[in-house]
């Protein structure tokens, strides 16, 4: 016999079959704008590899509708740090790599299908069958001695930064970054590079977002300028957008919980603007700005890579991750002196310096497709999903608007650099192990006064 369900357990469902809906036309509606905003940006960065030869219009619609039903997919409770991480890379890499590719006409049709079918496929298993690890157990930590430790190693790793670029530190305008890279470019080192990722992805972060949660502008004001350190000194972009994301991030939070309405209302918002403020008959420096660090370099170009990439890849020998640490020992890497990201800039704008084209691209890309080609998408899907389940068995769940905010510039760097690169030179894993020693001071704290001895009256 066939139980029957309640009225309220009936609306119940419907509700939550509501908002699955609801979020999949949001994503529809995202999906369907970037395509438009993307014909808009490539009129002027065609020479980039913004290719558009766009497809039968069934293809571009078909597209649209993966994103739309994949978007359902996604977690309907407030955020945990695994459902955070699926959220932000469902709107800003997984929809730009299914849509994007097919209008730049590079790939048989063939190859185009598989490449699609296996990021959706991979995308919908991270999305469904991920979930949160059970949290380390706390380690006892003062947490005044944490904050010491942390001001710390931001003296100290600002004033590496100093010693080594000094006069060739420049606040370049947008227009300017590629110059300013070339000029810093020379006194880079990797030792170096592993102290800014760790200021710039957690160090940095951790300020900035205790500092707006806990109400001390004395740690924002260390965060903003360590970030602009940063940024005078190879002109990385992501910094600044990453700096607001987090921002973005708190503000999505309502009493502890995510406010989805506010996501909603803000996704659109940005779909909608997008060909107006993209298109080149648009002139004017706040928007210009704008067109270049939100649309061309956080929304579009990540789907511009994956394209560009497996356009490549079909071709010419694959690295087998050799360009990591993880493959080198096993492989030898194949194009010599140049990373893979100048391999692709040489492969995509060949009348354009080296120092100006290295096209670094998120962890699909630059270590999917470049390590194993279009097989190598489902390989490195489920090393991203082992390490976000590690990473939040180090996190745990509590100070959910904290820790989602100061992972937001790790999370942004899997749309922009190598896994392996976001982990280990992006800071990734110490914003994990800097938001442990967090949790347990936070636990310290709450034990030590539970077990303070009352008051005699």
């Amino acid at each position: 016999m066939t139980p029957v369900r309640s009225a309220g357990q009936a609306a119940q469902g419907f509700g939550a079959f509501g908002s699955r809906l609801l979020i999949g036309l949001v994503g529809g509606t995202y999906a369907a704008f970037l395509l438009l905003t993307y014909r808009e940006l490539s009129k002027v960065w065609g020479y980039l590899g913004f290719w558009y030869q766009p497809p039968d219009t069934w293809v571009s619609v078909t597209t649209i509708c993966a994103s739309a039903l994949l978007g359902m997919l996604l977690p309907l409770r407030s955020w945990t740090v695994v459902g955070f991480a699926k959220w932000v890379l469902y709107f800003i890499l997984f929809i730009p790599a299914l849509t994007i590719p097919p209008q730049q006409g590079v790939l048989p049709y063939n190859d185009l299908l598989l490449l699609e079918v296996l990021i959706w496929a991979s995308a919908a298993v991270l999305i469904v069958l991920l979930r949160d690890g059970t949290p380390f157990h706390e380690i006892r930590i003062a947490p005044r001695f944490l904050m010491q430790v942390v001001i710390a190693a931001w003296l100290l790793g600002n004033i590496a930064i100093f010693a080594v670029f000094g006069g060739s530190m420049s606040l370049a305008g947008l227009d300017e970054v590629y110059e300013q890279r070339a000029t810093a470019a020379t006194a880079s080192s990797a030792a170096i590079s592993y102290v800014m990722g760790t200021m710039s992805g957690a160090i940095n972060p951790f300020l900035l977002v205790v500092g707006l949660s806990r109400r001390r502008p004395y740690y924002v004001a260390m965060a903003l300028a360590g970030q602009l350190v940063i940024y005078s000194t190879l002109a990385g972009k992501v910094v600044l957008g990453s700096t607001l994301l987090m921002i973005g991030s708190l503000l999505v939070f309502r009493h502890g919980k995510v406010a989805f309405a506010r996501i909603y209302a803000t996704v659109l918002a940005f779909a909608v603007m997008g060909p107006f403020i993209t298109t080149p008959r648009v002139a004017g420096g706040l928007i210009n700005a704008v067109s270049d660090l939100v649309y061309f370099r956080i929304l579009v170009l990540p789907g511009v890579l994956v394209g560009a990439y497996s356009s490549y890849f079909l071709d010419y020998p694959v690295t087998y991750l050799s360009h990591s640490l993880i493959g080198r020992p096993f492989s030898t890497y194949p194009y010599g002196e140049l990373s893979v990201g100048q391999v692709i800039g040489r492969y995509v704008t060949p009348g354009v310096t080296v120092d100006a084209k290295n096209y670094n691209a998120n962890f699909i890309a630059a270590d999917g497709i470049a390590g194993f080609s279009t097989w190598g998408v489902p390989v490195i899907f489920l090393l991203a999903a082992g390490w976000l389940w590690l990473m939040s068995k180090l996190v745990g769940q509590e100070n959910r608007p904290i820790v989602c905010a100061m992972l937001m510039p790790f999370v942004v760097s899997l749309a922009d650099a190598s896994l392996f690169t976001a982990i280990l030179t992006g800071g990734g894993a110490a914003a994990a192990i800097l938001l442990y020693l967090f949790r347990s001071a936070e636990y310290a704290a709450a034990t030590d006064h539970d077990i303070m001895p009352s008051p005699t009256p």
